[in-house]
């Protein structure tokens, strides 16, 4: 029998951390990049808001990279990934601004990483976050023939989600050599998503370790009906979220089974910010001009 293949040796030293911040509190941010100079050696910072000055948090750990003007997300992860590679590091861990690490994060992940006996291709290593907004665990998320399937973690059991969210994300150099960056195009929302579909297209796995957890915030506020607690997003990130996945619906590129499931999702999704959430004007108008622009391809940044 073939003997399984081990695939990674890594140190602190081959990881990255990358940060992107927007609009961040100073002071909030302090402690956040404390606990990233106690997992890494050395963390990038994508700064996306010209006007907040974070140059007091250059040093010889940290690089601060000062975007002209807010680039998006997916661009700003990949100005962060190239810096990286300059560096020469042989793995990324992206991370968004409000992302808390418990202190041994990183060398659990590693330790983890690096016990791994298989003989697949691995895209990434992800955690599981605890969202501070709706106090619940987020789901592994695997979809099957018309079925999305959300399953509680279980800290005893390595799972294969289908896709995560960008934060936490462990992805090797040459993973992304292999499967492209980021898609600019997408500026927020759906970038993890996307990412994570290209690569499971390409035969890659996921990996996550749910006894790992980071505390991270998903949604603006948090809506409880029936018992259910639901994050709700902004407006403008509704435009995003309803845009992109229509921009994703008409790529040959993506799962065809997860598209007709998550267009269905957003059936109810739309519904559901119409009936129960306020200022349904405002969201019904960013949804539907998503729709459109999503539909003509009108992509990037939104340009009020």
């Amino acid at each position: 029998m073939k003997a399984p293949k081990k695939n990674f040796n890594l140190k602190k030293e081959n990881v990255c951390s990358i940060v992107i911040t927007f609009k961040t509190n100073t002071k909030t941010f302090k402690n956040i990049l404390r606990l990233h100079n106690e997992n890494f050696t050395h963390t990038i910072i994508v700064n996306n808001t010209r006007e907040i000055n974070l140059s007091n948090f250059q040093s010889n750990q940290v690089t601060l990279i000062n975007n002209p003007s807010n680039l998006g997300l997916a661009s700003a992860l990949n100005i962060g990934i190239l810096e990286a590679k300059k560096y020469g590091f042989d793995m990324v861990a992206l991370f968004d601004q409000d992302t808390l690490l418990p202190e041994d994060f990183s060398q659990k992940m590693l330790n983890n990483i690096n016990s791994l006996q298989i003989d697949e291709k691995i895209a990434l290593f992800s955690p599981i976050y605890f969202n501070q907004v709706t106090k619940l665990y987020g789901s592994i998320i695997n979809f099957k023939l018309f079925r999305l399937i959300r399953t509680k973690p279980n800290p005893g059991v390595i799972t294969n989600p289908q896709y995560v969210i960008t934060s936490g994300s462990f992805i090797p150099i040459s993973v992304l050599d292999d499967i492209g960056m980021m898609l600019d195009d997408l500026f927020i929302d759906f970038v993890d998503i996307e990412w994570c579909l290209r690569a499971y297209a390409s035969g890659y796995k996921i990996i996550s370790y749910p006894k790992i957890v980071i505390s991270h915030n998903l949604g603006d506020s948090c809506l409880t009906i029936f018992g259910l607690s639901y994050p709700i997003h902004s407006p403008l990130r509704m435009y995003y979220y309803f845009r992109n996945a229509l921009f994703l619906y008409r790529s040959k590129n993506i799962d065809w089974n997860w598209r007709l499931i998550d267009a269905s999702r957003n059936l109810f999704r739309f519904l559901f910010y119409m009936i129960f959430v306020e200022d349904r004007k405002t969201y019904f108008r960013y949804i539907i001009m998503g729709y459109y622009h999503g539909l003509i391809k009108k992509m990037g940044k939104l340009k009020e």
